[in-house]
């Protein structure tokens, strides 16, 4: 018999959104230099890992609900290149990562 029934069996199914890590977090404040209380407001979500790395994008949840899109998970945003801010890969064991910034592209787009 079959006790664990609720249990979806088959492929694992992507983290959904989650507050960003406290690495990426400090690394968009310091060495980014945006500002903390926008920072903090974003929401991440990531891949499954493999070999201990990560791959995440960040995008505010505000900006995606004016749109009427629903993040789910990571793929959610996959043809949504307006509402990836960051995105790029982090390694928890060793808390290297690697950040691509579009927002400031976004932002001398809109300047123009």
């Amino acid at each position: 018999m079959n006790w664990k029934f609720w249990k979806k069996t088959g492929t694992d199914p992507l983290p959904k959104p989650k507050e960003l890590t406290s690495d990426l977090g400090k690394y968009l404040v310091v060495n980014l230099q945006y500002d903390p209380d926008w920072v903090w407001q974003l929401k991440m979500v990531t891949d499954l890992p493999k070999d201990g790395t990560a791959r995440f994008r960040v995008f505010d949840s505000a900006t995606a609900a004016m749109q009427g899109q629903t993040i789910k998970n990571y793929t959610s945003l996959d043809g949504q290149q307006g509402l990836i801010l960051f995105d790029g890969w982090y390694r928890k064991q060793t808390r290297e990562l690697e950040v691509n910034d579009y927002y400031q592209a976004m932002k001398n787009d809109q300047a123009v």
